[in-house]
C-alpha cells in the first residue's frame, strides 16, 4: 500500500534504495514502481523475505544432527562436506553454495494477484519460510561465474548468527511439490517433513498442541512480517532525532568515534542488520541485528 506518512529525505532515499536493491521479475519499470509505492514497513517485508535467503559470512560453530551423519551419502560426500563446513567455521562467504534464485527472483507482483492460479511462492523459498532450513550445494569448486558447482545432493541446515546446525542431506527431488491433493510426495520430500516434524516436536509433551511455524496469507513467514514492523518502527522513532546534534554526538561518543562537523548519516541494511551508515568514516551504527 502507498505510504501515507510524510517522509524525511533520509527515509525516502532509504525506502527507494530498498526497492531498487530487491531483484525483480519481470525486471522492468512497472515492477520497480510497484515496489516504490509500498510504505517502508510493507516494503521491508519483501526485502526481509529476499535477504533472509542469504547467509552473511561470519564464523559459526557447527553441530551435526544424526539424520545427517547416519545418511549413507555422508560418507560418499565426506570430503566435500568437510571442506564446506570448514568454510562455515572460518566465516567465509557461503553465497556461492546457495541457490541461484535469490540473485534474480526477489519479488514479483504476480505473487500478490488475487486469482486462483496465483503462485504465492514464486518469489519465496517455501522450505526456508515454513521450516527455517537453508540448503547448500556442496560443489568444492567455485566457477568463474562466482557459484559453486551445482550438485544434486544438498546439505540442509538451520543457521543463526553464531551457529550452523546440519539437519540432513537431501536430493533435489525434495523440492518437487505435489501438483494436486491426490498426488503423492517424493520420498525425499516425505523424509524432509518427517525430519521437520521430529525437530519441531522435540521437548513437547505427548498430546500437546503446537504450531511449528506461522505463515501469512501472502506466503511470508510471520517472523519476517514482525521483523519488518520492528525495523520500520525503529526508523520512525530514530529518524527525527538525527536532526538533533546533541543526540547524534552521543551516538558517535557511544561508539568511540569523534563526531564530524558535517553529518552524512544514511539508513542502511547490511543483509538483515539495520542501522545508520557514515560512509565517510566507514562506521555503521547498528540498531537491530538480523537473525542470521
Amino acid at each position: 500500500m502507498p505510504s501515507a506518512c510524510i517522509e524525511s529525505k533520509r527515509v525516502k532515499t532509504f525506502r527507494l534504495g530498498i526497492a531498487k536493491a530487491i531483484p525483480k521479475f519481470p525486471n522492468d519499470k512497472a515492477t520497480l514502481q510497484a515496489l516504490e509505492a509500498f510504505s517502508l514497513a510493507s516494503l521491508l517485508i519483501h526485502y526481509n523475505n529476499w535477504a533472509m535467503r542469504y547467509v552473511p559470512g561470519r564464523p559459526r560453530t557447527v553441530s551435526i544432527e544424526p539424520n545427517a551423519s547416519s545418511d549413507s551419502r555422508w560418507s560418499t560426500l565426506n570430503s566435500e562436506i568437510i571442506t564446506f563446513l570448514d568454510k562455515v567455521r572460518n566465516g567465509e562467504d557461503l553465497t556461492p553454495h546457495l541457490s541461484l534464485e535469490p540473485h534474480t527472483r526477489g519479488y514479483t507482483p504476480a505473487s500478490a494477484q488475487d486469482r486462483p492460479e496465483t503462485d504465492r511462492w514464486a518469489d519465496k523459498d517455501f522450505l526456508l519460510n515454513v521450516m527455517g532450513y537453508h540448503h547448500f550445494h556442496l560443489g568444492p569448486t567455485v566457477q568463474p561465474n562466482g557459484f559453486a558447482v551445482r550438485t544434486d545432493d544438498l546439505l540442509f541446515a538451520r543457521v543463526s548468527r553464531d551457529h550452523f546446525t546440519v539437519v540432513a542431506i537431501f536430493a533435489h527431488s525434495v523440492f518437487e511439490r505435489p501438483r494436486s491433493p491426490t498426488d503423492t510426495m517424493t520420498k525425499e520430500r516425505e523424509r524432509l517433513w518427517t525430519v521437520f516434524d521430529e525437530h519441531s516436536s522435540r521437548g513437547v509433551a505427548p498430546g500437546t498442541v503446537y504450531v511449528p511455524s506461522v505463515i501469512t496469507t501472502s506466503g511470508h513467514s510471520m517472523h519476517v512480517v514482525r521483523l519488518a514492523d520492528d525495523y520500520a518502527h525503529v526508523v520512525r522513532e530514530i529518524d527525527p532525532r538525527l536532526d538533533d546534534f546533541e543526540y547524534v554526538n552521543e551516538l558517535y561518543e557511544s561508539a568511540g568515534v569523534p563526531c564530524p562537523k558535517t553529518l552524512n548519516l544514511k539508513w542502511h541494511l547490511n543483509f538483515l542488520d539495520l542501522g545508520l551508515l557514515d560512509a565517510t568514516l566507514n562506521t555503521f551504527f547498528v540498531f537491530r541485528y538480523g537473525p542470521n
